[in-house]
């Protein structure tokens, strides 16, 4: 399955939650089609593949677990074949963008809080515990703790009970 996710009004828990989507896969891909966020961990970049094209082995998964495609740069749309080539390849293919990609569904990631804002139709919600929010249709998950914010900035796998809600992303009918 492949899922975009854009994680609204926060850019360091838009680097944790498209890691803990792919969390609840035994194999993931994460892209990072956000030249803007904060950097994904990884080696090679989406632009190192869009400038040199992919290789073999860069298309399919050679063990379980998640692997990042940080971004380096590239445009969104320069990467879109790149980005259809992995698709095919990959069992769970995690898209971090900025907007909606016509062909892919979409999460969009909102953190509860009230008085924030949130796109219409469902969301995953982020509880936080600060205040009354009016909640919309979409998931409602655990807010990752200071270790896994910890980890993901230093590039180490998210770990904790709490990646256990982000499975039922998974779940939803995205659109």
């Amino acid at each position: 399955m492949v899922l975009a996710v854009h994680t609204h009004h926060d850019d360091l828990l838009g680097l944790v939650a498209p890691l803990a989507i792919a969390s609840a896969r035994s194999t993931a891909l994460v892209v990072d089609l956000d030249r803007e966020g904060l950097s994904l961990p990884g080696e090679r970049t989406l632009a190192d593949l869009v400038a040199d094209g992919p290789t073999l082995a860069q298309l399919v998964p050679h063990r379980s677990g998640i692997a990042c495609l940080p971004n380096g740069g590239v445009d969104p749309e320069a990467a879109q074949e790149v980005l259809a080539a992995l698709e095919k390849g990959w069992p769970d293919l995690i898209v971090r963008t900025r907007g909606p990609i016509d062909r892919l569904p979409m999460a969009n990631v909102v953190p509860m809080l009230a008085g924030v804002s949130a796109p219409t139709g469902p969301c995953v919600w982020v509880r936080t515990g600060l205040g009354p929010v009016d909640r919309h249709q979409g998931p409602e998950v655990c807010a990752p703790g200071r270790a896994a914010f910890a980890a993901a900035l230093a590039g180490r796998a998210l770990r904790g009970r709490w990646l256990q809600s982000w499975s039922g992303v998974w779940e939803w009918p995205w659109p």
